[in-house]
């Protein structure tokens, strides 16, 4: 469906709320378009050329938000709306305040930043690219056996907001994203998998050369590895297991889980929590982002803040209904999922320090460096902040990176972590989280917990 008929539908439909009895209402509309290509053993596997919509309503009635969603716009859909969003209200007793929100100086939201570039994704363009990618992992080294997955995807899509109180918001965006992952068999019969993934405007802009260097290193760089020695180690966190790790804890930072007694950092804005050399900023505009993000799911205008501030906890990240509770104002974080709001970063950015990878190992001599972590659901408390995980990396010996290490396991707590970083690196990657990306660099820390079987 046509942005225009469902904006059309929309007023149509908020106005009937109002008449129908809501205190306030509004409606929202999200749509996509996507592409889709597998390619394994040489040919495409799978190929999906798609497109979605879906319409949601939400009403206030006596203190309550009744919600009922659909993706067929006519007439009857109306009525169906109303009524079930009206059946919710009488049946829900939900404590917490909600919210119809519209910033008078800010009633007309728009903000698009589809590209022409888009265009250039088709089968065609997909399958050349796939099926040269998948040729040249196998040149990479005689051992690998199999490209198990390799995917290329791009979507587009509108969302359009239009309340009872007066608010128009209109944002779309669009991107790529590609991803592979290979097996290969060492000298001593041991099967290694690894890959890379890419994301982008523009796939154009896709360097295979950079793609193939980070994949050979993930996959063959593998290669003889075994456990190491217990014990306490420094430590390098290379820069994508520092965003899985972060990204495992960083639910405590949203104010809900905070009012719901779900993190420490209740209460505890404005104290240190970290070591002074992290800071963790988010920037909904950022320039580096594939996607921007000038405001939320609520109306509410996004801004450029520090989460962690060289150490302090600086804020929470609030929607309308936990800044109300908390007497603060929303940090513009209220993101749909569903059809309910909930708090969600956009581009978080962890700040780079000034030394490349290589001089973080030199500056920790001895120890080892983690390049992936897994079990970041079952090894994780996230309340207490304790996590048990596998991990894979490598030895530092005599500052450069030494040989592979696998079967190892890094225990402690992530609030321990966090104030133990002594130095952050500058080499930052882009990985889709949360509404936006994290931009992570590596970081060394001073000690952590290494249990391995020699």
């Amino acid at each position: 469906m046509d942005i225009k008929t469902a904006e059309e539908f929309m007023t149509k439909l908020v106005k009937a709320g109002k008449e129908y009895g809501f205190e306030e209402c509004e409606a929202s509309f999200c749509a996509g378009s996507s592409i889709s290509m597998d390619i394994l053993n040489g040919e495409v596997s799978n190929y999906e050329n798609s497109a979605t919509s879906s319409l949601s309503f939400r009403g206030l009635k006596n203190g309550q938000m009744g919600y009922c969603s659909t993706n067929k716009l006519d007439d009857d859909s109306i009525e169906f709306l109303l009524k079930s969003a009206m059946e919710n209200c009488d049946v829900l007793d939900d404590e917490d305040p909600q919210f119809i929100y519209c910033d008078e100086e800010n009633k007309d939201l728009y903000y698009s930043q589809i590209t022409e570039s888009y265009s250039k994704n088709t089968y065609k363009s997909f399958s050349e690219l796939g099926l040269r990618l998948e040729k040249a992992i196998f040149a990479l080294d005689s051992r690998i056996d199999a490209v198990d997955y390799l995917s290329i995807s791009c979507g587009r899509g509108p969302y359009l907001m239009i309340n009872s109180k007066g608010l128009h918001s209109y944002r779309d965006s669009d991107g790529i994203s590609l991803f592979a992952s290979a097996r290969a068999t060492d000298d001593e019969g041991s099967v290694k998998s690894g890959g890379n993934y890419w994301t982008g405007k523009d796939i154009d802009d896709f360097d295979m050369d950079a793609f193939l260097a980070r994949f050979k290193d993930n996959l063959i760089g593998k290669m003889g590895a075994r456990s190491c020695k217990s014990g306490a180690y420094k430590a390098v966190f290379r820069n994508e297991a520092f965003q899985q790790f972060v990204s495992a804890f960083f639910g405590n930072f949203l104010a809900t889980a905070m009012q719901r007694g779900l993190s420490l950092l209740q209460g505890r804005e404005g104290e240190v929590i970290a070591s002074d050399k992290l800071t963790i900023e988010e920037i909904p505009m950022y320039e580096k982002a594939l996607t921007k993000i000038p405001f939320d799911d609520e109306g509410v205008l996004t801004t450029q803040k520090a989460i962690i501030d060289k150490g302090v906890f600086a804020t929470a990240l609030y929607d309308l209904s936990s800044a109300y509770k908390a007497g603060k104002k929303s940090t513009g974080n209220g993101f749909r999922s569903g059809s309910a709001i909930s708090e969600m970063p956009t581009n978080l950015v962890v700040k780079p320090g000034d030394k490349t990878l290589d001089e973080l190992c030199k500056q920790v001599g001895d120890g080892i460096m983690l390049t992936d972590l897994s079990g970041l659901h079952a090894g994780v408390n996230s309340i207490s902040g304790d996590f048990s995980l596998l991990c894979e990396g490598y030895l530092i010996e005599g500052g450069k990176k030494g040989r592979p290490v696998e079967q190892i396991t890094v225990a402690g707590n992530f609030y321990d972590i966090i104030k133990n970083i002594e130095a952050v690196g500058n080499d930052i990657i882009n990985i889709p989280a949360g509404e936006g990306e994290f931009f992570t660099p590596s970081v060394l820390i001073s000690q952590i917990a290494i249990s391995g079987e020699e």
